[in-house]
């Protein structure tokens, strides 16, 4: 087999040779494994779409519809409540949302702003 000229640098020297010493595995068969290590990870990288690390180009998709806005998006969520649910809510819930949701001490009516000069 032909060797492959090449030199390693002086940190990777120092790397391989610390391996060697701790693992008590020669240099050569710490370098296969190393590199059947690297050969599986590209090889997972290809099949999952990528490629040294990198995203390839995926492939065009079919354009999806537009995304509901949020009103029609909640108003369909609560479609699914029954009307028995519903009727159990407070009468006073978006005005005392606060204390409904958060356990704050319920406001006054009088604390309340409902005109357009609070705004």
């Amino acid at each position: 087999m032909a060797q492959t000229p090449f030199e390693l640098t002086p940190k990777q020297k120092h790397i391989l040779g610390t391996l060697s010493r701790a693992t008590g595995k020669p240099i050569p068969a710490l370098l296969d494994e190393a590199i059947e290590a690297l050969q599986e990870h590209e090889r997972l990288g290809r099949d999952h779409g990528t490629a040294n690390g990198h995203e390839t180009a995926t492939p065009a998709h079919e354009p999806q519809a537009p995304c509901k806005p949020i009103w029609q998006q909640c108003a369909d969520a609560c479609n699914d409540v029954p009307d028995e649910d519903i009727a159990h809510l407070p009468t006073d819930l978006a005005a005392q949302v606060d204390h409904y949701g958060y356990g704050l001490p319920k406001r006054q009516v009088g604390d309340l702003c409902l005109s357009a000069r609070c705004i």
